[in-house]
């Protein structure tokens, strides 16, 4: 008797384990019900819209805490509007390599000396006290640590404090490479 109790145990077991497959015929999921009536779509009907229209996006600004890139040709990526060709930027002024410069060409890294130091100096069109923002990164020495702004003024490139006090004056000796000295009266320059 033992013998015929332990099949229908079995069979009473698998019996309950499969119970709960049924589960999912009662909710429309098993391959047996197929659901005759149509499906019903919640989407909104078509919208007219305005044709798209494919624009090339200028380059991102640069971010004063990114490190400063491989010195780059003059050019810009293919499809960019160069920075320089903006209406409202003033005409470029020469340099005494007789090139001609113009903010635009003062944006982003820049390598800062001044006293055998050597930092970074970051430059931006964002407008700030003292003329446009920029920041330094690894100087040392408090007058170059106090950067926060710059203006061109000619040929010439003011750094200002945070007060908009000038800091520094530097003179063009071309595109990459500005010379002067600080109101201290040490020499600086920055040059890529």
């Amino acid at each position: 008797m033992s013998r015929r109790l332990a099949p229908i145990g079995l069979v009473a077991m698998m019996a309950a384990a499969l119970s709960g497959c049924g589960s999912f015929g009662a909710i429309g999921l098993g391959p047996m019900e197929r659901s005759a009536k149509p499906v019903e779509s919640d989407t909104l009907p078509p919208v007219a819209s305005a044709p798209v229209t494919r624009n090339t996006l200028p380059p991102p600004p640069m971010d004063p805490n990114a490190q400063t890139p491989a010195p780059m040709d003059q050019g810009t990526l293919p499809g960019a509007t160069p920075l320089g060709s903006a209406a409202t930027a003033p005409p470029p002024v020469s340099t005494a390599s007789g090139g001609e410069i113009g903010r635009t060409d003062l944006l982003g890294g820049w390598t800062l000396q001044s006293g055998g130091e050597s930092c970074q100096l970051f430059m931006t069109l964002t407008s700030w006290t003292g003329g446009y923002r920029a920041s330094t990164r690894g100087c040392q020495s408090p007058t170059l640590k106090s950067i926060s702004a710059w203006s061109l003024s000619g040929s010439q490139v003011v750094l200002a404090g945070a007060n908009g006090v000038s800091v520094a004056s530097l003179n063009s000796t071309g595109k990459t490479q500005f010379n002067g000295q600080t109101t201290s009266g040490a020499a600086v320059s920055f040059y890529r």
